[in-house]
């Protein structure tokens, strides 16, 4: 009768080091490889871009701006999920002109009790195809708008709140 006998193998402890060692910089390699030949891409900015706003300087902005109007502004104070600080800035835009009022933007400045800059923002008050009633504001026409500010300050002052319109655009 045959008799057979299997002796294990010795490897030794260094040996297993370098081959791991030596994956592990091939691993590390290639990621470096791929990730120079294709960079992450930038993602869009969160700013609405709106084309032929028109801006300061512009006669046709000077001319229109007088005929828009806002009015009954209001500034409170929430808590969004993560429990931080929002002011919440609602009034209402008067189209007191001749011309359908496409978009409106809005630069929204906050101050704390000792008057000074708390937080700024620009936003649209009125934009195209968003909001309950996407079509453009008629003449005469009066529409509410809200605007949310993160990361108010804790003596930030909702009694003074600036707006100033810094766009438009009307047909």
């Amino acid at each position: 009768m045959a008799e057979f006998k299997i002796e294990p193998q010795q490897t030794s402890r260094s040996k297993t080091m370098l081959v791991s060692v030596a994956v592990l910089l091939a691993l590390v390699a290639g990621i470096a490889l791929y990730v120079r030949k294709h960079p992450p891409q930038p993602r869009p900015a969160a700013t609405v871009v709106i084309p032929d706003v028109l801006r300061a300087g512009d006669t046709n902005f000077e001319y229109y701006k007088g005929k828009v109007r806002i009015e009954d502004v209001k500034a409170s104070l929430g808590l969004n999920y993560n429990n931080a600080r929002i002011a919440m800035v609602a009034g209402t835009v008067l189209n007191d002109g001749d011309r359908k009022l496409e978009a409106l933007e809005l630069h929204v400045t906050l101050y704390d009790v000792w008057d000074k800059l708390s937080k700024e923002k620009t936003a649209y008050a009125v934009r195209p195809g968003v909001g309950f009633n996407p079509k453009p504001m008629e003449p005469l026409e009066r529409r509410t708008f809200n605007i949310a500010i993160e990361g108010v300050e804790y003596y930030w002052n909702p009694k003074r709140v600036e707006l100033e319109i810094t766009g438009l655009k009307y047909k």
